[in-house]
């Protein structure tokens, strides 16, 4: 019993970190209904972002930030260039999900030239752990945890109480008919691309100091289990997406303890699988498209 807590609570941390990157890829998702395969290469630039950042001043809030403005921009430049473009143009989201893969291996062979293919790592210090009830926590831990706490907070407040979150629900449910209210859709995705790149981009940092060490695919890899816990809360859809992403952290992270870490990108997929075929709309939506769920 004990150490099924001491399992949940990395669980919790695992749950906390994924549950902001879907929550971005989802909030890109519901803006132009095109999955974006280069998401993760936003979390993998923001923890290069940080590298450097941290580097430099050695301080962790400041590489935070940087991690999540270069996150931001990332996302920025790639709607400019590539997703927006194609939807203007007409082009299906088909060939824009093959448009954003290449994408993903351009970053990726940037940044391979930038800072090569070996791994590097945060000189910041976890801190000594400690017990949180049944939970032995670092102060790491708990600030990523209250940290995706706080930022999901945050987003709840910009898109139910705030006129941008009422433009982003409303080209997420019918673009057409944002566009005939006066809503210039354009100019939303951008927005919301860009709110997405910043939680990604820290989504990325923590990440890196979760796992202590990255290279330029890891955010790649982690975007396979962003893409489940997506789906399983139903893509575009903000708040089921978080229940997603919860849900998924704390099954792969229980599978890993029990059986083998080294097995969770086949168990994100066998969840993918089960999910698409049991209830393809995600298990907390219903017939209804909009990011307020």
């Amino acid at each position: 019993m004990n150490e099924a807590l001491l399992t949940l609570g990395f669980a919790l941390v695992t749950a906390s970190i994924l549950a902001l990157s879907a929550v971005a890829f989802t909030l890109q998702y519901a803006v132009t209904n095109v999955a974006n395969v280069s998401h993760g290469e936003i979390l993998t630039v923001g923890a290069y972002a940080a590298y450097l950042v941290h580097q430099r001043t050695g301080s962790a809030v400041a590489a935070a930030i940087g991690a999540a403005l270069a996150g931001g921009f990332a996302a920025l430049a790639m709607h400019s260039a590539v997703i927006g473009p194609f939807i203007r143009f007409g082009a299906t989201p088909t060939i824009i999900f093959i448009a954003t893969l290449g994408m993903s291996f351009v970053i990726q062979n940037t940044l391979v030239i930038f800072f090569g293919a070996a791994n590097v790592a945060y000189t910041l210090d976890p801190g000594a752990p400690m017990h949180l009830g049944p939970f032995l926590l670092t102060p790491l831990d708990l600030q990523i945890i209250a940290s995706a706490i706080a930022i999901t907070f945050v987003l709840y407040l910009i898109i139910s109480r705030t006129k941008f979150g009422k433009a982003l629900r409303a080209v997420s449910q019918n673009r057409e008919l944002a566009r005939v209210t006066g809503i210039n859709a354009t100019r939303v995705a951008a927005a919301t691309f860009f709110l997405a790149g910043l939680i990604a981009g820290y989504a990325g940092f923590i990440l890196a100091e979760s796992v202590g060490s990255f290279n330029p695919y890891f955010g790649f890899s982690f975007f396979l289990i962003t893409l489940t816990a997506a789906v399983a809360g139903g893509l575009g859809k903000a708040f089921g997406t978080m229940i997603g992403a919860v849900l998924v952290g704390i099954i792969l992270e229980f599978a890993g303890g029990y059986i083998s870490a080294s097995y969770n990108l086949a168990f994100a997929f066998a969840l993918l699988a089960i999910v698409i075929l049991v209830r393809p709309r995600g298990l907390f939506t219903n017939a209804r498209r909009t990011v307020f769920e």
